[in-house]
């Protein structure tokens, strides 16, 4: 039979001046948790930051298609076509074609293509 023993090693007491202080972690322990801790809150800076970019980019996108919409239907109806439109401290570029309605704003640009029966 192999019997193994452990041994746990207690850690003495610190006293000063008649209070008793328990030892605290080491300077690796520290510095280790600070840098996770750390690697941890910058990854989710830059998660946010992305989310944030790409709802930008999502709401420019959902106005340009909402003013092509818009313009398409002035031309039904017999208006003419508004060259630019600022929404939102945003300034958006409208060309008009018959069938073809084209919106260019700060994130890119909209392409609005109408067939009719």
């Amino acid at each position: 039979m192999i019997s193994i023993r452990y041994k746990l090693i207690r850690y003495k007491p610190i006293r000063y001046k008649g209070i008793q202080y328990k030892k605290g972690a080491s300077l690796f322990g520290v510095l280790l948790t600070m840098a996770l801790f750390s690697s941890v809150v910058l990854g989710i800076s830059a998660w946010t930051a992305t989310q944030q970019r790409e709802g930008v980019l999502i709401y420019q996108r959902y106005q340009a298609v909402l003013l092509a919409q818009n313009q398409f239907a002035r031309q039904r109806l017999g208006l003419d076509c508004q060259n630019s439109i600022e929404q939102n401290q945003l300034l958006f570029r409208v060309s008009c074609q018959p069938k073809q309605v084209k919106v260019r704003f700060p994130a890119g640009e909209l392409t609005l293509n109408i067939e009719t029966e």
